[in-house]
């Protein structure tokens, strides 16, 4: 999945947040059937195990994210903005990221203090781990990267059917 990044630098998407532009690219834009079938199985595989904690999910968006040396995300809960400034409030009920590499310093995901983690939570990743959390419920955000790139599949689930991402887009 690294060198797929790396190697379709044209498929990536700008972004109307900073932090996001021009490092990530959507499954929707991914016509490479093996690139996928391995996105698709990670989300079934979230599902799955958001599932095992009484929510029924659908998944709503999955990208492959490159961070380089300097990046990082400032705290924020699920929320997006489009192209016109105008704040979306999704239905992502869960979010999920499987971390590809660890050979990076810094990159690390972080939880903000709250009535379920009193003292916050820093998530130091390790390469082929997954995390899933309440996008939506926990504020959070990615520390700096220091050293080489941080690459991830960041993953999100909607409650609303509607909201589903379809196969490809129309």
């Amino acid at each position: 999945m690294i060198l797929y990044h790396k190697t379709h630098q044209h498929l990536l998407v700008e972004d109307p947040a900073e932090h996001y532009h021009n490092r990530k690219i959507p499954i929707s834009v991914i016509r490479t059937p093996w690139v996928r079938e391995i996105m698709r199985r990670l989300e079934y595989l979230c599902i799955s195990e958001i599932g095992k904690q009484g929510f029924q999910t659908f998944p709503e968006q999955t990208e492959i994210m490159r961070y380089s040396i300097g990046d990082s995300v400032p705290t924020h809960i699920d929320v997006y903005d489009d192209f016109e400034g105008n704040v979306i409030h999704p239905n992502s009920a869960w979010a999920g990221v499987l971390y590809l590499n660890q050979n990076y310093s810094g990159g690390k995901l972080r939880f903000e203090p709250c009535e379920e983690l009193p003292m916050g939570m820093e998530y130091t990743p390790c390469a082929r781990e997954l995390v899933l959390f309440q996008g939506m419920e926990f504020l959070h955000s990615v520390t700096k990267v220091y050293r080489t790139e941080r690459y991830s599949i960041p993953m999100w689930f909607t409650t609303e059917y509607k909201d589903i991402r379809p196969e490809f887009p129309l």
